[in-house]
């Protein structure tokens, strides 16, 4: 994997969230929600931190964003995805029961854990905790960990160097 491939985990990380029926109705609290809903990109869904200034009505917001944790060896590094998933406390309690972050974060969890989509083999969930970006909005954040290539294979000599 190059760096470049982030942008690969971040868009279908995106595309997943926005294509998915049950995470986007807890996303905008509706029904009727059509699916897939591109309209949550960049309004309460963010392919990095992001922590709203002033919110008028009470939103709920899932970001995302990828680091390197460890750079093993010239093989392999150690990419991280955390995820922040957050509501403001009118939208905590569901009508149908539970609490809104901890159901999201659930169905987030089954998407991610374990998927082979995202570096060498699976995502990994290691860890689970609280966050509260602003005044009146809780949620949790989500962190995964995976291992990909360090280096691609194709590196050309430079052409100065003499053959042996």
């Amino acid at each position: 994997m190059e760096l470049e491939e982030f942008f690969d985990y971040k868009n279908r990380f995106m595309k997943e969230l926005c294509c998915n029926k049950e995470i986007v109705t807890l996303i905008t609290d509706k029904e009727n929600s059509k699916v897939p809903n591109h309209t949550l990109a960049y309004s309460q869904v963010y392919p990095y931190e992001f922590v709203p200034e002033t919110v008028d009505n009470g939103q709920t917001f899932v970001c995302f964003d990828v680091d390197i944790a460890e750079v093993v060896n010239k093989t392999f590094y150690v990419p991280v995805l955390y995820v922040w998933v957050f509501t403001h406390k009118s939208k905590m309690r569901l009508s149908t029961g539970g609490v809104r972050t901890d159901i999201l974060a659930s169905k987030i969890n089954a998407m991610l854990n374990g998927s082979r989509f995202y570096g060498l083999g699976e995502l990994d969930l290691r860890q689970v905790g609280r966050f509260s970006p602003i005044t009146d909005y809780q949620g949790r954040v989500l962190t995964y960990y995976a291992k990909d290539f360090n280096r691609s294979g194709s590196k050309q000599p430079p052409s100065n160097r003499k053959n042996v």
